[in-house]
């Protein structure tokens, strides 16, 4: 799986970074994965076909001591579609971006 990774967080970090996306992102069903919506203007073709496969997202995984922005957008009503696809370009910027944004706010030490 490709994705971005933030390691080595400190526990005060990791308890600021796990409320601040229970309170920001969907849970998923799974502990410590939670949905990030990618934006509809940065949809690929294909996933703007496929808007009944939508909401599309990307999983974001609090581990031991970091996060892990997964880079694969998957559709939200299919599990196997055309649609389904790691981020293009725009959509890595746009990931890249959230981490930063993320960083600076929550004012994590990295």
């Amino acid at each position: 799986m490709r994705s971005l990774v933030i390691d080595e967080l400190t526990p005060a970090d990791m308890e600021k970074l796990a409320g601040h996306l229970e309170a920001t992102l969907e849970v998923s069903g799974l502990p410590d994965v939670f949905w990030l919506p990618m934006p509809e203007e940065l949809l690929s073709p294909t996933q703007r076909e496929h808007a009944d496969c939508g909401p599309h997202r990307v999983a974001v995984v609090l581990e031991l001591d970091g996060l892990r922005l997964e880079l694969l957008v998957r559709a939200s009503q299919s599990l196997r579609c055309a649609c389904t696809d790691y981020a293009d370009d725009g959509q890595r910027k746009w990931l890249i971006g959230y981490l930063d944004q993320l960083i600076e706010q929550l004012e994590l030490q990295t």
